[in-house]
């Protein structure tokens, strides 16, 4: 772990246990990483969990935007670092960046987070964060940001009824189980033979333990959008752009 207060930087080995069938790191555990290392240098500022809940408020992950020129691989030591672009009354915009053992850029990351107040469970105003505008950035994040990513046109649809292990300590659905249930739309063989290059996904609104679910699928080439929904409302809409392994 190092830090410089406005970029903070820590390492992990990827363990075979942690790998998905191809031997790479999964998406969901790059999301994973993003979000310890994001509440680790909000911590650092005293910005955190422990600050916040003070007040009965939470960090909340919005949106995250994922490009990868490769993906870490099993037993490689791989490295995040992170650090705050802007920020406003309503949202704080975070990046990423990924690197190998020998210090090769392999991937950034772009996120959006917001600040809910977990009674009202409303968005609530950052912007007496002073600690925040005091170490923005300007370190370069050189990938495109979100795609407002539209209604899905669906080429096919499922459904899925959410269990007791998609649910994490907010008592709503973690973060990670949706998108392991959307790269679950794809067979290992299709997995085995494409590979990631670009993941997105706008988190809408929350899912509730029992919610059986709608996932709308448009993959009719490889840059594909996909939608979770209950009812009427959109609780996750994700972009994934596939290459050719």
């Amino acid at each position: 772990m190092t830090t410089d207060s406005k970029i903070y930087s820590k390492s992990w080995l990827l363990t075979p246990g942690e790998c998905n069938c191809e031997k790479e790191m999964p998406v969901w555990l790059m999301t994973e990483r993003i979000i310890d290392v994001a509440t680790e240098h909000a911590n650092s500022w005293g910005v955190g969990y422990a600050r916040l809940i003070l007040d009965n408020q939470a960090w909340v992950l919005s949106r995250v935007a994922i490009e990868m020129k490769r993906w870490p691989k099993v037993n490689e030591t791989y490295t995040l670092s992170t650090w705050v672009e802007d920020y406003n009354r309503h949202f704080s915009e975070r990046n990423i960046e990924v690197t190998d053992t020998d210090g090769n850029v392999i991937g950034h990351a772009r996120t959006v987070w917001v600040v809910i107040d977990l009674t009202t469970r409303q968005s609530c105003d950052i912007s007496s964060l002073d600690y925040i505008r005091n170490n923005l950035c300007d370190k370069e994040c050189p990938i495109a940001k979100h795609t407002r990513i539209r209604s899905v046109d669906a080429a096919r649809t499922s459904e899925y009824t959410f269990q007791y292990s998609d649910i994490d300590f907010n008592q709503h659905v973690n973060s990670l189980r949706y998108i392991r249930l959307l790269l679950d739309q794809w067979t290992a063989d299709f997995h085995n033979e494409h590979v990631v290059k670009r993941f997105e996904i706008a988190y809408m609104n929350e899912g509730l333990p029992e919610q059986t679910v709608q996932i709308s699928v448009d993959d009719r080439s490889d840059d594909c959008t996909l939608e979770i929904s209950h009812g009427s409302e959109p609780l996750c809409r994700t972009r994934i752009v596939f290459d050719n392994r």
